[in-house]
């Protein structure tokens, strides 16, 4: 029986471990490599060779070479419709004016450097000399349209695939990329995806080794109840359909919350009733969910989720003829004598009704 729960709560968990562990990994890989380069911190961009060029770094660039721009990033305000640059891609090449090997790859400057670049552009195609402009930034893959617009570039200059593919590199340097404000933003979100993987992890470890019986296990010793008769019990309990969480014997109750199974004993059981919840988006009904509310002596509350009003009705009445020194239904006055006057609420089944699971089975009436 403890194994069969124990794979009940494994399975209810796997689609939060799966979450956690599936969106920490996204937001690690995400960063992985900007860590990597912070931690490095920046080189010069200058001395790497083309074979060295990956999104691990950060580096210090002085651009005095600028082959012109292939792409612009708009953003469009939606009230307006205006659109306005945010961001320019230039063509550069690697090394400097005395590397023996190089390739071409994309610089991305915000529009505010827009006209230093144009400079730099217009000194390149005059073949002048212009003082560097000195950035930093990270080294980032070209997305599928970054380097489409980047290979039409070389296309429409003349070059072949073949060529494009010798000579030039998908890379380009997001200049003020894992610098500043967007430094934080890179180990704030990376220590996201940390900390959500090892919860996942964590939390797998935890019911792989028997975690979600810890709870049940404590209520069983408060119970008192043998092995065999624990067995008996939740072999012979009555069920209520494979999408239900609850099973009924004549002695306790077995029921799930959350991912943790968990057991009442029947003789603790003071109010049992049907709580319906409407949920809406925007006044717009979007789903019921259903619960059985069990409350017991100390006035602890639990609350089982069933699959619909049915069930939930099934269930009572089936709690009506077990357990006949249970409240059954609920109402406001109810409610009140139960915060309020519990004594009374005792009085008014649980005290006068014997509580022997064994003596058959008696119906009771349920409180409306």
């Amino acid at each position: 029986m403890l194994e069969e729960l124990k794979k009940k709560s494994i399975k209810r968990s796997l689609f939060l471990v799966i979450i956690l562990i599936g969106i920490g990994a996204v937001l690690i890989g995400i960063e992985f490599s900007g860590a990597v380069a912070m931690i490095r911190g920046p080189v010069v961009f200058e001395s790497l060779e083309p074979d060295e060029i990956n999104s691990s770094y950060l580096v210090n660039a002085s651009i005095d070479t600028n082959f012109g721009a292939f792409m612009e990033r708009y953003e469009t305000n939606t009230k307006t419709h205006y659109s306005r640059t945010t961001d320019v891609y230039y063509v550069i090449w690697t090394g400097d004016a005395y590397a023996e090997e190089y390739k071409y790859m994309g610089l991305k400057v915000p529009a505010s450097q827009e006209s230093a670049m144009e400079k730099v552009a217009d000194a390149t195609y005059y073949e002048e000399y212009i003082d560097p402009v000195e950035y930093t930034g990270a080294i980032r893959r070209m997305s599928v349209k970054e380097r489409e617009y980047f290979e039409d570039y070389f296309k429409e200059a003349g070059w072949s695939d073949e060529e494009i593919a010798e000579y030039t590199l998908p890379y380009y340097i997001n200049v003020g990329a894992l610098t500043g404000g967007a430094a934080v933003s890179a180990w704030v979100i990376l220590g996201i995806g940390v900390v959500l993987f090892l919860s996942g992890v964590l939390r797998l470890i935890y019911v792989l080794r028997g975690g979600c019986l810890k709870n049940f296990k404590k209520e069983l010793e408060t119970i008192g109840i043998g092995e065999h008769e624990l067995e008996s019990e939740y072999a012979g309990a009555r069920t209520f359909g494979k999408k239900t969480e609850i099973r009924i014997g004549r002695r306790l109750t077995f029921f799930v919350l959350g991912t943790n199974p968990h057991v009442l004993s029947n003789e603790k059981i003071v109010w049992a009733f049907q709580r319906t919840t409407t949920h809406r988006t925007n006044g717009i009904k979007t789903g019921t969910t259903y619960e059985i509310a069990l409350k017991n002596y100390e006035k602890k509350n639990f609350q089982v989720s069933v699959p619909n009003e049915q069930t939930g009705q099934e269930i009572l009445q089936y709690i009506v003829e077990a357990m006949p020194w249970v409240v059954v239904g609920y109402n406001n006055d109810l409610n009140k004598m139960f915060s309020g006057d519990y004594q009374n609420f005792l009085q008014l089944r649980y005290n006068q009704v014997p509580r022997d699971p064994y003596a058959g089975f008696s119906a009771g009436e349920s409180v409306e």
